[in-house]
C-alpha cells in the first residue's frame, strides 16, 4: 500500500509539470502597414553657342564702256561682313515627391483568409 501511495504522489507532483499543447492560428495584430517613399531631385544645365560669319566680296566692272562721245563707267562695289553671337542657356529644376500607401493588416482566421490570387 505504501509504494501505491508514493507512486499515486509522483504521479501527481509530475502531472502539475505537464500542460496541455495547443495552438493559436489568429495573428494578435493591429494597425495598418504603411508605404511611403520620398524622393528628392535637383537638375541644373547649362549650354553655350557661338558663332562667326565673315563674309567679303569685290565687284569690279572694269574701266567702262565707250558709248559714243560718251561713255559709261560701273562702279566697283566691296562690301565686307562681320557677324559674330554668343548664346547661353541655363535651367534649374528642383522636385520634390511623397507618396504614402496603408492597407488593412489580413489576418489568419475564418474571417481573414487570404483571398487565393491576391496574396
Amino acid at each position: 500500500m505504501r509504494i501505491s501511495i508514493a507512486i499515486l504522489t509522483f504521479a501527481a507532483a509530475i502531472s502539475l509539470f505537464i500542460s496541455g499543447a495547443g495552438a493559436s492560428l489568429a495573428p494578435a495584430s493591429f494597425g495598418f502597414p504603411t508605404i511611403v517613399q520620398m524622393a528628392n531631385s535637383v537638375a541644373w544645365s547649362q549650354d553655350t553657342a557661338n558663332a562667326l560669319r565673315y563674309e567679303d566680296v569685290s565687284i569690279d566692272f572694269g574701266g567702262g564702256v565707250p558709248f559714243g562721245p560718251v561713255s559709261l563707267a560701273f562702279p566697283s562695289i566691296h562690301q565686307t561682313s562681320l557677324e559674330c553671337q554668343s548664346m547661353t542657356h541655363t535651367d534649374f529644376a528642383q522636385t520634390s515627391e511623397y507618396a504614402a500607401f496603408a492597407y488593412p493588416f489580413v489576418g489568419v482566421g475564418s474571417y481573414g483568409l487570404p483571398v487565393p490570387g491576391l496574396a
